[in-house]
C-alpha cells in the first residue's frame, strides 16, 4: 500500500467555505463540499503526479492505493476504531461520502474506497457484475489487514455489500443497506425477452450520461431538491462518469442478463445485523424495495430518511450520519424527524 496525506491549506479552506456560505446554508454546504470532492478527484488524477493527490475538503484523512489481483484500489481512510467500509454508488466514487467521513471516523475506522472500474482506482476491461465488484471488496478487506468490517453500501454499492453478506459471511460485522440491494424472487417471472421501450432506453442512456444535458436529467431524478443540481454540480458529475463508462455500460449489460443477482432464499440467508436506509422520496429507487428487503432479512430494520431522494447521505447528512452511527455502535437508531 501507498499513502499520502490530505494537504489543504488553511487560506483554501476558509476561501471556499466562504464561497460556499453566501450560496448555502448548512445542509446545502455539505452537499457542495461533496461535490467539490468529485471534481477534485478525477481532475487530480489526470492531471497531478501520484505524489500530490488531496483527500476532498470536508473527508479528513488519507488517501491511499492497496493492491487486488494486481490491481489497484484507491481509497480514503480516516478515524479509528471498529472498521467500516463505504461503497459508492454506480458513477461514483469514494468522496461521494464526504460529507460523511468525518462524522463516521469519531467513532469508527472508516475506508471510503473507489470501487473496481471506478474513481481513481484501476479499469481492467472486463464483465463487470456485483460478484466480481463483491471479489474486490474481500480483496480490500484482507489487503489492508482487516478480517471483517462493516459495510455501508448506497445504491449499487448497497448491492455489493448485500452480495458480500451472503457470499461472504465471515468478512461482514454489520451491513447498511442504503436506498440499494435487492433479490429476484421465486415467483419472479422469467425474463421478458421483448425489445426493450423507448423510455427504457432512455434511462439506461441517462445512467451512463455523456452530456451535460443528460447528467441533469439524471441528478434530478436523484435529488429530491432539485435546486441542488447545479450546472457545476453538473459538470463534476458528468467528467467522472465518462471516467468510468465502461463499467457502467458493462454494469448494466450485466444487470439486464442477470449476473451477480441474488434470490430470495440466499438473502432470507443473511445473518448480520442490517440496517436499511432509504430516502422517502427516491425516484430512482422506489422506497417499496426498503419494505421487502426489511421483509426478507430477519431482524433488519428500516429507516427512512425525510426530505432526501437517492443519495440521503449527501442531501441529509446529518440525520444519515446518526441513525448510522447509532446502528453501527449497536444501538436501535430512531428515524429522522
Amino acid at each position: 500500500m501507498t499513502q499520502k496525506r490530505a494537504d489543504f491549506s488553511r487560506e483554501n479552506r476558509v476561501a471556499r467555505a466562504r464561497g460556499a456560505e453566501t450560496r448555502y446554508n448548512p445542509p446545502m454546504l455539505r452537499l457542495a463540499l461533496a461535490c467539490m470532492a468529485l471534481s477534485a478527484v478525477v481532475l487530480a488524477a489526470a492531471s497531478q503526479p501520484s505524489q500530490s493527490r488531496s483527500v476532498p475538503q470536508g473527508a479528513g484523512g488519507m488517501v491511499k492505493d492497496a493492491t487486488v489481483l494486481g490491481f489497484k484500489l484507491h481509497y480514503i481512510e480516516a478515524g479509528s476504531g471498529a472498521p467500516v467500509v463505504l461503497l459508492h454508488g454506480l458513477g461514483g466514487d469514494g468522496s461521494r461520502w464526504a460529507p460523511n467521513i468525518d462524522s463516521l471516523s469519531r467513532d469508527f475506522h472508516v475506508f471510503a474506497l473507489d470501487q473496481i472500474g471506478f474513481g481513481q482506482s484501476d479499469k481492467p476491461l472486463a464483465n463487470y457484475h456485483t460478484g466480481m465488484l463483491s471479489e474486490f471488496l474481500v480483496g480490500f478487506v484482507k489487503s489492508v489487514g482487516l478480517s471483517k468490517a462493516s459495510l455501508v453500501g448506497n445504491s449499487m454499492g448497497a448491492g455489493v455489500a448485500l452480495y458480500t453478506a451472503v457470499h461472504y459471511p465471515d468478512v461482514v460485522d454489520r451491513l447498511v443497506l442504503a436506498d440499494g440491494g435487492g433479490y429476484r424472487a421465486a415467483s419472479d417471472a422469467p425474463r421478458s425477452v421483448s425489445a426493450p421501450t423507448a423510455a427504457d432506453l432512455h434511462r439506461r442512456q441517462i445512467a451512463n450520461s455523456v452530456t451535460r444535458d443528460e447528467t441533469r436529467e439524471y441528478f434530478r431524478i436523484m435529488f429530491h431538491d432539485k435546486s441542488l443540481v447545479t450546472d457545476k454540480m453538473v459538470e463534476d458529475n458528468l467528467i467522472l462518469r465518462l471516467h468510468s463508462a465502461f463499467t457502467i455500460s458493462k454494469i448494466q449489460e450485466s444487470g439486464e442478463k442477470g449476473l451477480g443477482s441474488l434470490s430470495e432464499e440466499e438473502v432470507r440467508g443473511v445473518k448480520a445485523p442490517t440496517l436499511i436506509v432509504w430516502g422517502k422520496y427516491d425516484e430512482l429507487a422506489n422506497p417499496a424495495g426498503a419494505d421487502r428487503l426489511e421483509r426478507a432479512i430477519s431482524g433488519s430494520k428500516k429507516i427512512l430518511i425525510d426530505n432526501s431522494g437517492h443519495l440521503p447521505q449527501l442531501e441529509r447528512s446529518d440525520d444519515f450520519n446518526r441513525v448510522v452511527r447509532e446502528f453501527l455502535k449497536g444501538a436501535s437508531p430512531r428515524a429522522s424527524q
